[in-house]
């Protein structure tokens, strides 16, 4: 069976040479041809090394590189005549167990690429068999990566490195448009130095050499005087924990005119006094915490952030001696960052959105803001993240490190279109009659707000007036408080506060005491309780339709609150908290002394105020969208107590409150007499089913 499969490979791969996919000559570099779908040929090549060298991923990945540092360096050395090739006669001399030029050619080819990138090639020679490289170098030779563009490459890149690195530390590959958009904002200038210090595969350091060819030098330089290999080798740098992963970052800033030594394979959290205050530009998508913390307490101790803070007073905090048993990665990198730049230097870095918002975070935003400015918080969608492993919600934080240039305002940005969908597909724009639209070179332009974003950042750091959207606005850096995320400062939200706040609203606290303290019925014996979940309420009527029936032992671990006749409860966290959807009703006589997940928010003692027109009002858009801009978490979307306490409530005339209040009376009536009647004919039908049947 083994003889059989063999001979059926060697039959294919002889009709493989006959069919002239082999050429007859090695090829020249005038015949070498820009790649318009990389990505498909290096799957192409690692499924054959795959299926005929029987290797484990990571080798593959070696094996592979190794091959475009060596296409790389052949196609730049102009002096020479090409080596990277294999003819037909060479294929066949392999298949038939003959000596040919090809393998000493290619292997003085290595040996010569060795010695000029020893940091990226440490094997002493080739691991792949004759003939597997003769197919993969057949199916390369005729590609020029040295034009193939550079987003192909990229993504190219970023394909197949993702392919063999998952990301089992919490590393996931920053999506081009988010690269891009941070490159843009941040401007990078040809005399700024730039590091990246959880570089991945090299994705913001190629595009911020990508912006400054085109922004800077293109359009000040002749181009005779343009040398990007000398900017490339002596303003990028960037470092990479994963050794794989740090390869690829060599290979793509080698094909930028590094020498590979512009990347450090190290892990960056480790303190690092040569590099503090040596950059003027930080870009980075450092890796998220939700993979685990780091607990090595030698490198905890260099962090401010890996301390445990105490709050001094409303809002400030202190940091004590005590060091934390662990932190999340992505916390400590924002403190790295900021040591690397100098004083004024710029960052932009995406963090998850509990970074921004979660009143577990509200100590690292106080350090963020007393150590920078905060000049740019741009919301990316949470699918942005699905096709590259995770579906966390993210935003891009832009900071100035002190001493900034104090701006008065912040800049604020929601990047809603990304240009593909979950599956990592292109979205394109369309015209109106839905047909794809082309640039002037004929190429489909994709649809997202990258530009627009851009474009609108560089006015604002430029004092020019924005005009603002729902999308894009600025904000007055008074009027931040403990949170940084964007959703927090809505424009038509922020309106809506003044509006109420101009005209007397009071704050929920001020009307209602929201209950704290959970009851004790689980210390009282394996007695009986009603228990109230977030469904046993039906949201459009406002009442509990239904109670659990539970020995207090088979309570779940949820159920905290013992509710009392003229309780309003309302859902604090779920999906349908802050919709239309948001469970809240009115603890009625039937309801009395039940207890209620902590799902909800208890609200007792209601004066000043009708209870049922709060109750009504806790139904509108007015009390929901505050409820939205106060929520933390996009998985389990919650809100606080604290941050419930702060919602303003509008005070009408008493009037108009029992107005209100009356019909929600009468509808609680009519559904009391509906139930009734319901019930009536339940038990109608079964004396008449009973005389029917005895």
């Amino acid at each position: 069976m083994q003889k059989q499969k063999e001979r059926k490979l060697r039959e294919q791969q002889l009709l493989f040479a006959e069919d002239s996919l082999v050429p007859a000559a090695l090829p020249s570099r005038a015949s070498l041809q820009p790649a318009p779908n990389l990505s498909a040929l290096f799957e192409e090549c690692h499924n054959y090394i795959y299926a005929n060298e029987g290797l484990l991923k990571e080798k593959i990945f070696h094996e592979f590189v190794k091959l475009l540092v060596m296409k790389l360096h052949d196609e730049q050395t102009e002096s020479a005549p090409l080596q990277f090739g294999i003819t037909q006669s060479e294929y066949r001399n392999i298949l038939a167990n003959k000596p040919s030029a090809f393998e000493k050619r290619l292997d003085h080819l290595y040996q010569t690429v060795r010695a000029k990138f020893p940091a990226l090639l440490s094997d002493e020679r080739l691991q792949l068999k004759p003939l597997t490289l003769g197919h993969v170098i057949s199916r390369l030779q005729n590609v020029s990566l040295t034009r193939t563009p550079g987003d192909i490459k990229g993504e190219a890149f970023q394909t197949f490195t993702y392919r063999h690195q998952r990301g089992d530390r919490g590393e996931f590959f920053t999506p081009h448009p988010i690269v891009r958009l941070a490159v843009e904002m941040i401007d990078p200038q040809p005399n700024e130095m730039v590091i990246d210090p959880a570089c991945g595969s090299g994705g913001f350091l190629i595009q911020t050499i990508a912006h400054v060819s085109v922004r800077h030098v293109r359009r000040n330089v002749p181009p005779a005087r343009v040398d990007m290999s000398e900017y490339v080798q002596r303003a990028i740098r960037g470092i990479e924990f994963n050794p794989d992963v740090a390869l690829a970052a060599m290979i793509r800033l080698a094909f930028e005119g590094g020498t590979g030594q512009e990347i450090t394979c190290t892990n960056a959290l480790v303190e690092n006094r040569a590099l503090e205050n040596q950059f003027d530009v930080v870009l980075t998508n450092p890796p998220f915490g939700n993979k685990g913390k780091v607990e090595d307490q030698r490198i905890l101790k260099a962090y401010m952030l890996a301390r445990r803070w105490n709050k001094n007073g409303e809002h400030e905090w202190k940091p004590s001696n005590i060091v934390l048993p662990g932190q999340s990665p992505d916390i400590l990198f924002i403190e790295q960052c900021l040591k690397f730049l100098k004083p004024g230097g710029r960052m932009a870095i995406v963090l998850p959105d509990g970074i921004l918002q979660n009143v577990s975070n509200s100590s690292v935003r106080h350090w963020i803001r007393v150590h920078a400015q905060v000049m740019a918080v741009v919301s990316i969608p949470q699918e942005a993240f699905v096709p590259y492993g995770t579906g966390i919600k993210t935003s891009l934080l832009l900071l100035q490190k002190n001493p900034a240039s104090q701006k008065q305002f912040c800049f604020m940005a929601h990047l809603e279109k990304i240009g593909y969908d979950v599956k990592a597909q292109p979205i394109y724009k369309k015209d109106s009659l839905g047909r794809p639209l082309k640039n002037a070179q004929g190429i489909l332009l994709v649809d997202n707000d990258v530009e627009t974003i851009a474009g609108a950042y560089a006015s604002f750091k430029h004092n020019a007036s924005i005009q603002a959207t729902e999308k894009i606005y600025t904000i007055p850096n008074a009027d931040l408080n403990s949170r940084l995320d964007a959703e927090h400062y809505r424009p038509a939200d922020q309106v809506m506060l003044r509006a109420l706040a101009e005209n007397g609203g009071k704050r929920l606290d001020e009307i209602a005491e929201i209950v704290s303290e959970s009851d004790d019925f689980r210390f009282t014996g394996d007695s009986e309780i009603r228990y109230i979940a977030i469904s046993d309420v039906d949201a459009r009527t406002m009442q509990v339709i239904s109670q659990q029936i539970l020995q207090a032992h088979e309570a779940p671990s949820r159920a905290t609150y013992r509710v009392q006749t003229g309780d309003i409860i309302t859902a604090i966290s779920g999906a349908s908290t802050g919709t239309a959807r948001q469970a809240t009703a009115l603890i009625t006589q039937d309801e009395e002394g039940a207890i209620c997940s902590n799902g909800f928010a208890v609200l007792r003692n209601i004066h000043g105020v009708e209870p049922l027109y709060l109750l009504a009002y806790m139904r509108t858009e007015f009390f929901l969208r505050q409820v939205r801009r106060l929520m933390t978490g996009h998985a389990i979307p919650a809100i606080s107590n604290d941050d419930l306490a702060s919602i303003l409530v509008p005070i009408p005339p008493r009037t108009e409150q029992k107005q209100i209040a009356a019909a929600i009376s009468g509808i609680m009536a009519l559904r009391k007499e509906t139930l009734r009647a319901g019930e009536s004919i339940v038990a109608e039908t079964e004396k008449i089913i009973r005389s029917c049947t005895s």
